[in-house]
């Protein structure tokens, strides 16, 4: 059995994360459960997340995971507070922090939260966080060492100061102002160094010994349902890898190279869109398919709608306006979504599409390489939009963009920026022999 560990500050420099059986992680960021591919008998224990400059791991990505009958707990800092908000619903809290999220001591995401660095530096934390003062405070006013109304201030003290704000010198600043320097000394001298005092440091380690040793009573997984939300669709194809390569492009990723850069894809997608409708609509795609419904809505309200590119409808006949229109606002119910996974018809070019995915993207990483100031995600988005209407070869990239199976020039957008390095190769490649002629 391997313990698949999410852990940052908490568990910085600790041992047990190079014990046999252990398998470390970062923090914790949405998503990342999509991507683990734990093997039977494995477990997951959350100690560590982020949440601010990410997304934070979703409720329902914990409920798939254990719904697939992976065990997971939480402790510590986020594991804790979530595992807190999933009591009975698939997720065991282990340690101090958790049981005090479960009996109201703590109400608080706050309560937990700290900033620290990234890997480079073990996720080193910077400030500190108030389930760290909350365990300092407990024990040394048990001690007698602290009263225990001068603990309770030293809390309440650090509480008004947000979680950034909380480093040593702050509070001791702080402390000092409000006639408390030496109670607030007294804590802080406590969490100085490898924090060894720290109560989540010692529940996260707790946990993982426990683990290992299988000395933690689990719930069932079986008989948890989660709803197959469009959220929750999105959240899978968005995360999950194409292949067995958890280091690999995901789905969406995958989706997006081919409906990027396969010159046919818009037929592609117009077929996909027909076969889809067809079981319920049998006429739809017919030779003579011209419904009532398309004359409800003008010329100009599809070209002020973005259904249709300016001029258009004179090009088309009734019957392929209808198909146009057709394909341009489908949309899988609940509404939301045009695609929810590969389509059956790419699945058997998904290794060798997988791999030029993985081609294309590895540009943009060796752009970032080289030049540390670029960012995809700066791109302006006229020059984006430019070079994949010129790759496309088209001047109605608002439709086009439809006809590729993007539910929006946004969503477009979002899924080509890592895709731009390559694209504005294939561009240039296609224009180098008009400019040696």
């Amino acid at each position: 059995m391997t313990i698949h560990v999410f852990a940052g500050p908490s568990l910085s420099g600790s041992p047990v994360l190079e014990l046999a059986g252990v398998c470390p992680h970062p923090p914790i960021a949405h998503g990342d459960l999509y991507r683990l591919r734990p093997d039977a008998g494995d477990a997951v224990l959350i100690v560590d997340g982020v949440y601010q400059h990410t997304a934070p791991v979703r409720h329902k990505e914990i409920l798939d995971l254990y719904a697939a009958g992976v065990p997971l707990y939480g402790t510590a800092s986020l594991g804790a507070l979530r595992a807190a908000e999933h009591q009975g619903h698939g997720m065991t809290g282990l340690g101090t922090v958790f049981a005090w999220y479960r009996d109201g001591r703590l109400i608080s995401d706050a309560d937990v939260a700290l900033t620290h660095g990234d890997a480079d530096v073990d996720f080193r934390a910077f400030t500190q966080a108030i389930v760290s003062i909350l365990g300092v405070a407990d024990r040394l006013a048990a001690a007698g060492r602290l009263d225990p109304a001068e603990a309770a201030k030293v809390v309440d003290l650090a509480r008004s100061l947000h979680f950034t704000a909380r480093t040593n010198t702050n509070l001791l600043a702080s402390a000092g102002e409000r006639g408390l320097a030496g109670p607030m000394r007294l804590v802080v001298e406590e969490l100085r160094g490898d924090r060894l005092s720290d109560v989540k440091r010692t529940d996260a380690e707790d946990a993982v010994r426990s683990l290992l040793v299988e000395n933690v009573l689990t719930p069932p997984g079986q008989g948890i349902e989660v709803p197959v939300t469009t959220w929750r669709k999105e959240w899978s194809l968005q995360h999950t890898p194409a292949t067995s390569d958890p280091e690999g492009p995901t789905r969406r990723q995958v989706l997006a190279c081919a409906q990027l850069f396969l010159p046919d894809f818009p037929d592609r997608h117009t077929a996909h869109v027909l076969a889809h409708l067809r079981p319920e609509y049998p006429e739809v795609g017919g030779d003579t398919f011209v419904p009532a419904w398309l004359d409800a809505l003008t010329t100009e309200e599809l070209v002020r709608r973005g259904i249709l590119a300016d001029g258009e409808a004179a090009t088309l006949t009734r019957h392929d306006r209808a198909i146009r229109v057709l394909v341009r606002t489908f949309r899988r119910r609940s509404g939301r979504l045009v695609y929810d996974g590969i389509p059956p018809e790419l699945v058997p070019d998904l290794a060798e599409l997988a791999g030029q995915s993985a081609r294309l993207l590895r540009l943009s990483s060796q752009a970032v390489q080289l030049n540390p100031k670029f960012h995809p995600g700066d791109i302006p988005t006229d020059v984006l939009d430019t070079t994949f209407a010129a790759l496309w070869r088209t001047d109605a990239l608002a439709t086009h963009v439809l006809d590729r199976g993007f539910r929006s020039v946004e969503e477009f957008r979002e899924q080509a920026r890592p895709y731009f390095i390559a694209a504005r190769a294939f561009v240039a490649m296609s224009e180098r022999p008009a400019q040696a002629a």
